[in-house]
């Protein structure tokens, strides 16, 4: 049985950085600590971009929480690619297809450095994978808000190689998946055969984000000082749920009748009422796109029985999210599913090898 890890992560580091192109490099980003008896207890270090310190989950990897996690930091950072082998060895996982950690964020509000940083990353990851004899791909990121430089990149990363999909979060800058704007980015996406990747991601919608600004700010032992108590339940897994409802409800796929979408890392049970309601005016198209370019990631503790028998089997993907140490790590995917008893092997097999396989065309 194939399984394809449809979701894993590289942790950024100042490697990633030094494909800058010269012009830029004086804005590159560094790293700095804090002292380490402080209300950021192990997220001790952060990145400074554009100005602005910028709060992580375990990035940089010089704070203490990166050194705590059962990885290396040369394998969290890619800059070990047989370790990283090694360890998918170990997790049982034949391929990984690489996201991002900080980009998950906001980086720069100047989207020209936005665009140099998003270069100099996807050169990073293109070197990388490539040492991987096959076994590591990634998602390019882009700039979205320069749909000119985003298409540039998307023909100049499909040039590079180990490029498998485009990454993006579920609102971008405030505006939805949808907006015209972005047109001619998935063009240019349709056009590669590359499938977009929608992911969590926090930051993204300067309108809550002001919303949050002026009140003070709770204390709760926060284990992800990075996040402001009061964005849960607004930010990050709902945004995937926006842009899917969006995505479906839309005329999008019949505008690009071969763009393919994945949707990581927010779960699969929502998807259960949001179909039967999609279903309910568009039936016909909502199942032809299911399976066949419309994916989404599974946690493997889900009630995926109930999720099969309302919406399919041929949508399910998943992902361990490894190196990451939050509650959608799942190293051992195979195990895990068949040790559940109430998924068959014929539906296992397809959660994690053919179902992938058709998402990111791989094999």
């Amino acid at each position: 049985m194939t399984v394809i890890d449809c979701d894993a992560h590289v942790e950024e580091s100042d490697a990633t950085w030094s494909y800058m192109p010269e012009e830029w490099q004086m804005f590159r980003p560094f790293a700095v600590t804090f002292p380490k008896n402080t209300y950021f207890g192990s997220h001790d270090a952060a990145w400074v971009i554009d100005y602005k310190i910028r709060l992580y989950a375990a990035n940089p990897t010089i704070m203490t929480r990166a050194t705590q996690k059962d990885t290396s930091i040369p394998i969290q950072e890619l800059a070990d690619v047989a370790g990283r082998a090694a360890a998918m060895d170990m997790m049982g996982i034949d391929h990984q297809v690489v996201f991002p950690s900080i980009w998950l964020g906001v980086l720069a509000e100047n989207v020209e450095l936005e665009a140099a940083l998003a270069s100099s990353y996807n050169t990073f990851m293109a070197k990388q994978c490539g040492l991987s004899n096959g076994r590591l791909t990634y998602v390019a990121v882009l700039p979205w808000r320069r749909p000119d430089l985003a298409v540039a990149e998307i023909k100049r990363v499909t040039q590079l190689g180990s490029a498998i999909g485009i990454f993006c979060r579920g609102m971008e800058w405030d505006s939805p998946r949808t907006h015209p704007d972005f047109r001619p980015i998935f063009a240019e996406a349709e056009a590669q055969d590359l499938p977009i990747a929608i992911h969590v991601g926090n930051g993204t919608s300067p309108t809550i984000s002001r919303m949050l600004e002026g009140i003070t700010r709770p204390h709760y032992g926060d284990p992800a000082p990075h996040i402001n108590p009061y964005g849960n339940g607004i930010v990050s897994g709902p945004y995937v749920q926006y842009a899917f409802q969006q995505i479906l409800g839309s005329d999008m796929l019949e505008r690009f009748p071969k763009l393919r979408v994945g949707f990581m890392e927010a779960g699969s049970e929502w998807t259960v009422p949001i179909v039967r309601k999609l279903r309910e005016r568009r039936a016909k198209f909502i199942d032809s796109v299911l399976g066949d370019r419309v994916f989404v990631a599974c946690a493997v503790d889900e009630d995926i029985p109930h999720i099969i028998d309302k919406v399919g089997v041929d949508f399910l993907v998943t992902q361990t999210d490894f190196p990451h140490g939050d509650a959608f790590r799942e190293d051992h995917l195979r195990e895990t599913l068949a040790e559940r008893g109430d998924v068959s092997t014929a539906d296992i097999a397809k959660i994690l090898g053919d179902n992938p396989a058709r998402l990111f065309k791989l094999g």
